[in-house]
């Protein structure tokens, strides 16, 4: 099959492209159009110049750094990279996978040059494994993000969703606890407010923090499930409201 360069060059500046701005979608970071246009052409004309001359592997490495810095700055280079490359793997991956799953015929050409000259359906998934990916790992990285606790105290029981937050260091005879709203397990209780439960606790865990110190009331006997699975969390309960679409946060469990 013959290879022209300008739809190498084609092909391979918007693969990168989509897989810059995705980066930057998925981590958070701000894309710099310009930037990331250069260095997806940059990447583009180095593809096309390999599909005609017989350049050695050795350049990719450089090439590759190139793009890096002209799309993201010096800044993280290492990190950036290596991201950048698994994110790509991954992308790969997926395309090869489905093209294959669809029996499309799908081949990488000499070079690992993906051409989609005779199948526009791998061009279509190519650039749909992008998004995606995305999808996939934010869904996963906030799925992370939170612990779904089923709290059960004396026959009752509440379900409560927290943050993990590694600032959350407090311990309670060398067990993590997880700080837990008024609001959110008052249900388990028979006291009718944070004042009441306070004063008659059978437990405190000490805190302290750059503002002062004081106690959180533990609930000793209760039992936490984190995620379906049993924990020896402590859970403490605070009569603060926490910011989002959670009511706590635990550290380390």
């Amino acid at each position: 099959m013959p290879v022209y360069a300008d739809s190498v060059f084609l092909v391979n500046s918007l693969s990168n492209a989509l897989l810059l701005y995705s980066y930057c979608f998925f981590y958070g970071i701000k894309p710099r159009h310009r930037r990331i246009a250069a260095a997806s052409a940059l990447c583009g004309a180095y593809a096309a110049a390999e599909a005609v001359l017989d350049l050695p592997r050795a350049f990719r490495v450089v090439i590759f750094i190139l793009v890096v810095l002209a799309a993201l700055g010096r800044s993280g280079l290492l990190k950036h990279a290596s991201r950048l490359m698994l994110m790509c793997f991954a992308v790969e991956g997926i395309t090869l996978a489905a093209v294959s799953t669809l029996g499309a015929g799908a081949e990488l050409a000499q070079g690992s040059v993906i051409l989609f000259a005779s199948e526009p359906v791998c061009a279509v998934i190519f650039v749909s494994a992008y998004p995606a990916f995305c999808l996939g790992m934010r869904l996963a990285k906030k799925r992370r993000r939170y612990l779904y606790l089923d709290i059960s105290r004396r026959g009752r029981s509440a379900h409560v969703k927290v943050l993990r937050d590694s600032g959350n260091l407090l311990r309670y005879h060398d067990r993590p606890v997880i700080m837990i709203a008024w609001d959110a397990v008052k249900s388990l209780f028979e006291h009718g407010s944070y004042s009441e439960l306070s004063e008659n606790a059978d437990a405190y865990a000490v805190y302290r923090t750059l503002n002062g110190a004081g106690t959180v009331p533990i609930i000793e006997d209760a039992s936490c499930k984190a995620d379906g699975i049993e924990s020896n969390a402590a859970i403490g309960v605070v009569e603060r409201r926490f910011k989002g679409k959670y009511n706590g946060v635990a550290g380390d469990i």
